[in-house]
């Protein structure tokens, strides 16, 4: 196997290879412009694809975080509705919006732009640590194998295992692809479950650590629905949109580590449907939950798009 092929995902440029770490690409910069509190962001470089919604929301996060002055306040919750497609061509433009700041809670709103055209809304809230209390519970067993014994994505498909639903498996050098996150499957569950994690975050402050959890909580999430109604094996040739997603964190995360992603779809049709989530850490700690409505369509030619 050379360099290029074990490199980056059906996706890549030819000729190009990024090497740009997740925290790099994440990475937004206050606007040169006297406009307050805006920001620009890049999509993922050396890669010919619409803008991931993971990225959008990771990198919104961080332009909010850099509007709330008191020092110990991290993402609580987020809600993103997602309204066009983004490209790879041109920069990302986050508007934020000081809704409030209170004594625990601090809101913003952010407008998400590309080329005069608006992509995506969140409403994001921070908090203080003693604003969540102490949980009631703590942790879960975890009764699947360990990552380390379950094979990676690049190797599933050599191998012949079971549909997993994933459109963009990354290559053997997972940290280059357009959607840097390490997916180990868990096969036979009732659940759609799988062990994931992006590169780490080295001396970066929590808010960083959640962006790249929040990245991560979009990656492969809709084949969820088709778990529900049995049409997994077809998931990546369907069309497909996010519609929203929601996301609330429980507890500090630290990236790098693996999280287990259980899935689920409490309702479903043959058009749509709801993909929800919980995320656990390595000792079954509950560190955040998930939610997202989509769309995902057996009706003609494999496309991705917005509604």
């Amino acid at each position: 196997m050379t360099e290029w092929e074990s490199d980056g995902d059906d996706t890549s440029e030819p000729g190009v290879i990024n090497r740009e770490t997740l925290v790099e690409r994440l990475a937004v910069v206050r606007h040169a412009s006297a406009r307050a509190d805006t920001f620009v962001g890049h999509p993922v470089r050396g890669f010919a694809q619409r803008t991931f919604g993971g990225h959008l929301v990771a990198q919104a996060m961080l332009a909010a975080a850099e509007t709330v002055e008191t020092s110990d306040r991290v993402v609580n919750s987020l809600h993103c509705s997602f309204l066009r497609i983004g490209t790879h061509a041109h920069p990302l433009e986050y508007t934020v919006s000081r809704i409030r700041d209170g004594r625990s809670f601090s809101v913003r709103e952010i407008a998400i732009r590309q080329d005069g055209r608006e992509l995506a809304r969140l409403s994001i809230t921070f908090c203080t640590s003693a604003a969540h209390g102490t949980p009631s519970s703590s942790t879960v067993s975890l009764d699947v194998p360990a990552p380390d014994a379950l094979e990676p994505l690049h190797r599933r498909r050599a191998l012949g295992l079971p549909a997993d639903g994933i459109k963009l498996p990354a290559r053997e050098h997972w940290w280059t692809a357009s959607r840097p996150v390490d997916i180990r499957y868990v096969d036979g569950t009732d659940d759609r479950t799988f062990w994931f994690r992006t590169a780490p975050a080295e001396d970066a402050p929590q808010n960083v650590h959640r962006a790249m959890l929040a990245f991560a909580s979009d990656r492969s999430l809709l084949p969820v629905i088709s778990h529900a109604r049995g049409d997994l094996e077809t998931a990546h040739l369907m069309r497909t949109a996010s519609v929203d997603h929601a996301l609330w964190f429980h507890a500090d995360v630290t990236a790098g580590e693996w999280c287990l992603y259980v899935q689920d779809s409490p309702f479903h049709t043959a058009r749509s449907g709801l993909a929800r989530g919980s995320i656990l850490g390595r000792d079954g700690e509950l560190v955040a939950t998930v939610m997202q409505q989509g769309l995902i369509v057996d009706d003609g030619p494999t496309s991705t798009t917005r509604p």
